[in-house]
């Protein structure tokens, strides 16, 4: 009898572990099926996806208003001073090694991908004109409001929640982990499949995009024809063994040896156009763009001024609601490389940092970009997997065009790897009960997305996985409001016993 029931817990312990991983599998294979069927009308999701960013504007701009006044309070109130992990925990990880891992899996390939979207909002954006600057100088802020604060604002926010409640309250690791403690099983495991699926969604998506912009480079620099299916293999591969390294090795070397390599193309194209093509400029123009963008702020957050809705949809709130879905992977992994670190410091780093680096990114691409703006709208407007190989042709001669084109390869590459390394690690921990996931997990994770990105890529349907992060970006919105109440609640209840036990 014992044997017998010791038998059937451990079958009920394996499809507790499994149902989660099963459902999740099951919902991606019926779209990709339905896609299969249905040709998959791009056109269509497109301008549902519009019409939802449009609709979307203002809860979205008050919910990012919210995340700055919660991240401003924490900041400069006592509870700065909570140290994930405890008063006793040290660091992980080198603060260098820390940055590039939080800034790699938060906008890596997104920032190589756009790196010349100032010059579109150059020939189109609401404001030029109702903005006291030059025209080159507000694009260049416009960029900056998508990319800068809204987006590390709800990683910071998400990701200090998490991290409060997985080292200072002995939670899991997952974003139903903030639900209070007598949250029915079947609404937390609801929650961890629907972000599990977008952060799927996210990823594939991602990984499609990149995958066109370097089959496209390989054939505009080498004039050679690449398999994209290829090209995902591969990269699956380099992930898979990153995988089984682990989070202290494979995916921080593969994050500090990516951020090496940025900062060797920034300063290759500051160095080339200084000394080659006499461009300078490029503090006055970060400094303009910025100011631009705090003094202008709350302005550009004007989702009642319905003659912007649709610059708005395309670019703000299309972007928001895509960060807040990527938030649910970037938040969980940068939770879990936080231990030791104050909240304070976690907010400055997790937000600041970045804000700063894409700062100096877009005002580095977008000051020299402005040489050859014409051009590069063309391109961008036809066929913008192209367009960043075409500023490189027209920046370096023959030999360094080769060379930074290769690297700049090389750093798309880079960053998909760790990014699909990281989110089969998030995926994995999401969907399985186990306290800390094995290497298998998140290798077939890895393995997954890589043959879900392949399909997507054979039936187009990149259209219809960005209208579905859309809409995860609005569950998970609604729970970063849901769970800053109760991690408020559980800091002021901690506060407060600290302060009578003194």
């Amino acid at each position: 009898m014992t044997d017998w029931r010791g038998s059937k817990a451990k079958v009920q312990t394996l499809l507790q572990h499994r149902t989660n991983g099963v459902i999740t599998i099951g919902v991606v294979l019926f779209i990709l099926l339905v896609l299969g069927v249905s040709s998959g009308d791009g056109a269509f999701f497109q301008n549902a996806l519009s019409s939802m960013c449009v609709d979307l504007r203002g809860p979205v701009t008050i919910f990012c208003y919210i995340c700055l006044a919660f991240l401003i309070f924490l900041i400069f109130s006592k509870y700065g001073n909570i140290r994930l992990g405890g008063e006793e925990a040290k660091k992980e990880y080198s603060t260098f090694s820390w940055l590039s891992c939080l800034f790699m899996a938060g906008c890596g390939i997104g920032i190589v991908f756009y790196c010349q979207e100032p010059i579109l909002h150059m020939h189109y954006n609401p404001y030029t004109g109702n903005v006291a600057g030059e025209p080159e100088a507000v694009a260049y802020s416009l960029t900056l409001f998508n990319w800068t604060i809204n987006a590390w604002g709800q990683y910071g926010v998400l990701g200090v929640i998490i991290a409060y409640f997985y080292f200072n309250k002995r939670r899991d690791l997952k974003l139903s982990s903030v639900m209070p403690g007598k949250t029915p099983t079947w609404i937390k495991r609801g929650i961890d499949i629907l972000l599990a699926l977008g952060i799927i969604a996210g990823l594939t998506t991602s990984l499609g995009l990149g995958v066109s912009q370097i089959v496209s480079g390989f054939s505009y620099v080498f004039n050679a024809p690449v398999s994209p299916y290829i090209l995902m293999i591969i990269i699956s591969l380099i992930a898979a063994w990153s995988v089984t390294s682990g989070l202290k090795k494979g995916v921080k070397w593969l994050s500090n040896l990516s951020f090496v390599l940025v900062g060797i193309l920034l300063a290759a194209v500051v160095l080339i156009s200084i000394f080659k093509l006499d461009i300078t400029g490029f503090l006055k123009y970060i400094t303009e763009g910025s100011t631009l963008l705090f003094r202008n702020y709350f302005h550009y957050n004007d989702f009642y001024n319905h003659a912007a809705d649709n610059w708005a949809a395309s670019y703000p709130i299309f972007f928001d609601l895509w960060f807040a879905a990527w938030a649910a992977f970037v938040a969980v992994f940068v939770a879990r490389i936080s231990k030791g670190r104050t909240i304070r410091e976690f907010i400055i780093g997790v937000v600041g940092v970045p804000t700063l680096f894409t700062i100096i990114w877009f005002g580095i691409f977008g000051r020299v970009g402005i040489e050859f703006k014409d051009l590069l709208y063309e391109t961008m407007s036809s066929d913008i997997t192209t367009s960043l190989f075409i500023f490189l042709h027209q920046l370096a001669p023959n030999a360094w065009y080769i060379v930074l084109s290769t690297l700049v390869l090389l750093i798309i590459c880079m960053f998909f790897i760790t990014s699909s390394d990281s989110g089969s690690f998030v995926v994995a921990t999401l969907l399985s009960d186990r306290k800390d996931v094995n290497a298998k997990e998140r290798m077939f994770w890895d393995v997954f997305q890589c043959l879900v990105a392949m399909a997507l890529f054979a039936c187009g349907g990149l259209a219809l996985v960005q209208s579905v992060s859309v809409i995860m970006g609005i569950i998970v919105m609604a729970l970063i409001l849901i769970g800053s109440v109760f991690f408020l609640r559980a800091v002021f209840k901690d506060n407060s016993k600290i302060t009578k036990a003194e």
